[in-house]
């Protein structure tokens, strides 16, 4: 699906004409996903998803508006394991598939906002 994309680069990203060459050349509006070879958001998100699904990790895709998607999962700090006498409870990370790919940004922070709603 491509390399990290500068956040400065994303107007620019022109993967429409991608999507669309492949439409002409399948002669079809649907396109597997292993053809797609640049892709935004969603295009990501969805093939990390069955990525994950297919090695057995547990990950959600959730649909936001404007065209954007990702992946939430749900991972347990290794470093807090023990202190209090059990498991500590997992917390939510999103996978940043653009910018940084293989990054996890904590669900509540600044820089999980900007990816969701840039």
């Amino acid at each position: 699906m491509g390399a990290k994309i500068a956040k400065d680069k994303l107007p620019d990203f022109s993967w429409e004409l991608h999507i669309s060459e492949l439409k002409v050349q399948l002669k079809s509006n649907v396109i597997p996903i292993g053809y797609i070879k640049k892709g935004i958001f969603y295009h990501r998100a969805l093939l990390f998803k069955a990525l994950a699904d297919k090695i057995g990790l547990g990950c959600s895709l959730v649909r936001g508006e404007y065209g954007r998607a990702w992946n939430e999962v749900k991972l347990v700090n290794e470093s807090r394991k023990g202190l209090t006498g059990g498991l500590p409870l997992p917390e939510v990370y999103i996978v940043d598939l653009m910018f940084h790919p293989g990054a996890l940004l904590k669900l509540q922070s600044r820089e999980a906002d900007l990816y969701r709603f840039l």
